[in-house]
């Protein structure tokens, strides 16, 4: 099927939300319409009614429809894949139906309790997904709605989700309410039946397909210009305690009893302001080094998030492919790991974007960063403008940001990292990229893109006082890096190497590793430790990594 045809039927019909799915219509999260796609049972009661409707009556006994409805909902799950997102309705459906053939009457919070009880049995990870969660969520909402006015009802299906959202998303957007009200009716009236008939007319006329592909695209296009309106809010990462509970005040919000509402209300309304604060006014700063494969990229968090600066970007080298070699389920680290991760902390900005020098892994994911977040100034070396990948990959996407060239004599304002390298203009190689020292927390932290051994020389003969703490081994552990004599000299007692696991380079490279070991600095890998942060304040510092946290005294 052409698409968007295509993505928006196996969603619907089959039940399967490919992971690239919300990357390709960023309007659908952005606006909170995710429910459309993962509360599904459209396709299970489109079925149910219609088959009851043209054969019941007029073919089959009660007893006969059943059996048949039943096996067809069992048959329809197993040839769909037994996706997670077909539990819930196919088991909820042949409850009912079992219910229905033994004249038993059964109350729907057994049906959901028991379909959610299954489901768990089949898939132990249900509910660890945005899509089990709200189709479960969902379902459990629309059991007690039947005494409100249809405007509320909307309304209560739209609030309820909003924290799983926010601790899955981040963001919300002032129209996502407008939107769900406009798009719901939309969407069950005329969406749905449309790409049922779709699909059933796809091998025979294709011209109908083709117009019926035309309106799901118009409604696609749609979704997508709203959700351009201002008014996106990067609210940040709801915390896991806080979701549950506020599902529970949201639900009581609408209650028939005046003080349970107004209780609830003011305890929604005191739980957003103070999670929107403690997220966008931290007391913790960070150095972390993203886990983005073969590249590098940092970022250097204060304290209430008053300077916010990322170091490379990451980036992989694109080499020509033909048609059948490009994934159609892939999705840009700026955006699946980087710009989540800032959004997850609130952070809306950068202050500073600094490229440590030209090479592809360092500077490719920079240009989804210029189109999805505001940078207010870029810090290049000097003589990185002239090249051609700074005019291929950089300079189209800029917009408004200021570029800033530096060398060692140029110190920024703002800016609390000091420029050690390069000391002259260059041509942005690994021999002209930037070498930053700061003070972050308790520790003295260097970090210098892939500049090799000659240039970690120069910048202890040029400063011979400098003491390191921390270091982010340079050019992902080579040995072309990481001198053994300069380390030893700057005193290093932790090390951060960023490398992809398994390059086809070998990093970080068996030299290294035994300079590590002979100077007995602890090492961090994102290889094997997975994202990396050094959280800091007042009060304590520590190491945390995917699998554990290490104080920096340990």
């Amino acid at each position: 099927m052409p698409s968007p045809l295509a993505e928006y039927a196996k969603a619907l019909i089959i039940g399967d939300v490919e992971s690239c799915f919300y990357d390709q219509y960023p309007g659908i999260s952005d606006l909170g319409l995710i429910h459309l796609f993962s509360i599904s049972g459209f396709q299970v009661t489109y079925f149910f009614v219609f088959f009851k409707e043209k054969f019941q009556k007029n073919v089959f006994s009660q007893g006969t429809f059943s059996h048949i409805d039943c096996s067809c909902n069992t048959s329809f799950f197993v040839f769909s894949d037994s996706v997670q997102s077909l539990i819930r309705p196919i088991i909820a459906a042949e409850l009912s139906l079992f219910a229905s053939y033994f004249n038993l009457r059964v109350e729907k919070e057994k049906i959901w309790s028991f379909s959610l009880a299954t489901g768990l049995l089949l898939s132990p990870m249900l509910l660890l997904n945005l899509g089990g969660q709200l189709s479960y969520l969902l379902s459990f909402s629309l059991m007690f709605i039947a005494h409100l006015k249809p405007f509320k009802q909307g309304l209560l299906m739209s609030s309820v989700t909003i924290p799983i959202i926010l601790n899955s998303k981040f963001t919300w957007h002032f129209l996502s309410m407008p939107a769900n009200f406009f798009s719901i009716p939309i969407f069950g009236i005329v969406i749905m039946p449309l790409i049922g008939l779709a699909v059933v007319l796809h091998p025979f006329w294709t011209q109908a397909v083709c117009f019926i592909n035309y309106l799901v695209a118009l409604f696609a296009d749609l979704i997508e210009m709203i959700s351009k309106i201002p008014g996106k809010i990067v609210f940040g990462k709801m915390e896991d305690y806080l979701v549950i509970p506020l599902v529970c005040l949201i639900l009581l919000s609408f209650d028939q009893r005046k003080k349970i509402r107004n209780f609830s209300l003011m305890a929604i309304a005191t739980a957003f302001t103070a999670s929107f604060c403690f997220i966008h006014f931290p007391m913790n700063g960070e150095f972390s080094a993203f886990d983005i494969g073969q590249g590098d990229s940092l970022l250097l968090r204060t304290p209430l998030n008053q300077k916010t600066i990322l170091i490379d970007t990451g980036g992989k080298v694109a080499l020509p492919q033909e048609e059948w070699q490009i994934s159609k389920t892939s999705s840009n680290q700026a955006k699946s790991i980087i710009i989540n991760y800032l959004q997850s902390k609130g952070i809306n900005r950068l202050d500073f974007l600094l490229l440590t020098h030209g090479d592809m892994d360092h500077v490719g994911n920079a240009k989804y960063l210029f189109s999805s977040i505001k940078i207010k100034h870029l810090i290049v070396p000097l003589g990185m403008t002239k090249t051609n990948s700074f005019r291929r990959e950089i300079k189209p996407y800029l917009g408004k940001t200021d570029v800033i060239e530096v060398t060692n004599q140029v110190q920024i304002r703002n800016f609390p990292f000091r420029i050690l390298h390069p000391f002259k203009s260059g041509s942005a190689v690994n021999e002209d990229s930037i070498a930053l020292f700061a003070k972050v927390g308790n520790l003295n932290v260097l970090t210098a893109g892939d500049l090799p051994q000659e240039g970690e020389r120069e910048i202890a003969s040029r400063y011979p006082d400098l003491k390191i703490d921390l270091l982010k081994f340079g050019h992902h552990g080579s040995k072309t890096s990481s001198n053994i004599n300069v380390l030893n000299h700057w005193q290093v007692k932790y090390g951060i190497i960023s490398a992809g696991r398994h390059n086809r380079y070998g990093h970080p490279k068996k030299e290294t590793l035994e300079t590590i070991s002979r100077l007995k600095i602890r090492a961090f890998n994102t290889q094997t430790n997975g994202m990396i942060r050094f959280v800091y304040n007042n009060d304590k510092s520590y190491f945390q990594t995917f699998t554990k946290d290490f104080n920096d005294s340990d």
